[in-house]
């Protein structure tokens, strides 16, 4: 989930310099985790100051991306200006349905005089809550982790402005540390505060890959115990992350990259979910197994979201995960085994996991503007996208390969198309009907509509995943009911590099 293609700190600067000798807002922000004396994190005291304005309001997810009562965990919520204490007033945005954002938003009740001070203690998650993307603040292993979304009050309407980030550690065990998405420690950056929320936070005593520094502009962290090595983890997925950066090519030069993990004694767990350059893994805790892989799959995925972006898409929030998620599930089997980070039994897998969850859903044909509504109540329902996704781009691989006489693949579609998206070229759903459309015509267009949007049924092409598998009808159980669909079996006689090199 969640990516962003602007390169946002050089885009930040260079808006910066476009304001002249108009000095820019500041907001000094400071995090200091607390434990009120027990060994694990209770809640993140937060302290702002905001220099400039125009009338202020702040805001804060009532429930953001499933992740329930985020602005209800906000306590002792106060600003201070140079006339003392600010009265506020809150009103909440209509209830959104699916456990998609909406938010609080706290408004003066008189004229304020910059700078102001915004401060306030910001709960952690509670033990129990539903399952769902890892955005929410969790203790684990002394320390907290969790994104902005999770914690945050931040000023509207402020625009570009400076952003600095400062950590106070005294309420942690010694040795202690701190980490966000845009850098190691107290860091500066240009942006709207906004930004802020959109990153992953960790501080406590951390385990760190590599242990100062980065290799390839590549790092990680991580707290609580870890089933597997988490070292051997984060060395695998440095080496995948600089293959994938040759593969796709097309972010000059590949932006640092950081991998957060977290295990928590109690659920909700959370899973693996992508913000900018960065991605947070979930996972409950448990004893080290030496001979434990880590899941590996979901390292993939969310490093390939870095390339593989997104598209802008009208109608309900989420309707464009068909192309998010489904090309990046497409690429998460196909990029490694392609440059030997997996096996073709692992390819062979993740295509049987893609059909199991196309076919054995019970929104398997609903309308992606259904299943976007339906938000985050059902697992099954919500990665639909990712698997009739996944499909669709692996057939519609197919289709090119066999128009072209194999002189060209999907990979040839989507080069020039991440190159002007990076660029600032316009990338919705009428771009991606006249991309298609060029390449096979106008059924490939109707397909789109009808399958990917409308919810009709795919039989993807029989040779859709390469020359080492074939197509063959299989029966999926739904609710008690057999559904007709199908599965995709190992060819014995190809041998592993043809597969390989597909």
């Amino acid at each position: 989930m969640g990516w962003n293609s602007q390169r946002w700190l050089l885009a930040g600067a260079a808006s910066a310099l476009a304001f002249g000798a108009q000095a820019a807002p500041r907001l000094e922000t400071v995090l200091k985790p607390v434990r009120d004396g027990g060994a694990e994190v209770v809640a993140i005291e937060v302290r702002s100051v905001l220099t400039q304005g125009e009338g202020l309001v702040l805001s804060a997810p009532v429930t953001y991306a499933g992740v329930r009562g985020v602005a209800d965990r906000v306590q002792g919520l106060t600003v201070t200006d140079a006339k003392g204490a600010v009265p506020l007033a809150s009103v909440d945005d209509p209830a959104a349905p699916g456990g998609f954002p909406y938010f609080r938003h706290w408004t003066a009740q008189r004229p304020v005089s910059y700078p102001v001070t915004i401060s306030y203690r910001s709960a952690v998650q509670p033990a129990g809550a539903p399952q769902g993307p890892p955005f929410g603040i969790r203790p684990s292993g002394g320390g907290v982790s969790g994104a902005g979304a999770g914690f945050l009050v931040l000023p509207e309407m402020v625009g570009e402005a400076q952003l600095k980030l400062r950590w106070d550690l005294s309420g942690l065990a010694r040795g202690s540390s701190a980490v966000a998405s845009f850098g190691d420690g107290d860091v500066a950056l240009t942006g709207d505060p906004e930004k802020l929320r959109q990153a992953w936070y960790m501080a406590g005593p951390m385990g760190r890959y590599p242990k100062r520094g980065d290799v390839d502009g590549f790092s990680g962290t991580w707290l609580g115990q870890a089933p597997f090595d988490p070292t051997a983890e984060l060395a695998w997925s440095g080496k995948l992350y600089q293959q994938l950066d040759k593969d796709f090519g097309y972010l000059k030069p590949a932006p640092r990259y950081r991998v957060f993990m977290r295990f928590l004694d109690t659920p909700p767990v959370g899973g693996g979910t992508a913000l900018a350059n960065s991605f947070m893994l979930s996972r409950g805790s448990a004893p080290r197994d030496p001979d434990a892989e880590g899941p590996r799959t979901t390292f993939a995925h969310e490093m390939i979201h870095q390339w593989v972006g997104g598209i802008e898409s009208p109608g309900a929030v989420g309707i464009s995960s068909w192309f998010s998620e489904g090309l990046t599930t497409h690429y998460t089997a196909l990029a490694p085994l392609r440059s030997g980070f997996s096996s073709v039994e692992d390819y062979g897998r993740q295509i049987d996991a893609m059909a199991r969850g196309y076919w054995g859903s019970e929104a398997r044909d609903w309308s992606a503007e259904k299943i976007a509504k339906a938000g985050f109540g059902s697992e099954s329902i919500r990665h639909v996208p990712y698997n009739r996704g996944a499909l669709y781009f692996a057939d519609l691989d197919a289709k090119i390969r066999a128009k072209s006489g194999g002189k060209r693949r999907l990979d040839d579609l989507l080069a020039p198309m991440f190159v002007s998206r990076e660029q600032g070229v316009t990338f919705d759903h009428e771009a991606w009907k006249a991309m298609v459309g060029r390449e096979l015509g106008p059924e490939a267009v109707a397909t789109f509509e009808k399958v990917v949007l409308g919810g009709d049924m795919l039989v993807p092409d029989a040779g859709a995943f390469g020359p080492c598998f074939t197509r063959e009808p299989a029966t999926y159980e739904v609710g008690g009911a057999q559904v007709q669909g199908y599965r995709w079996l190992r060819v014995a006689s190809v041998p592993e590099a043809t597969c390989r090199s597909w």
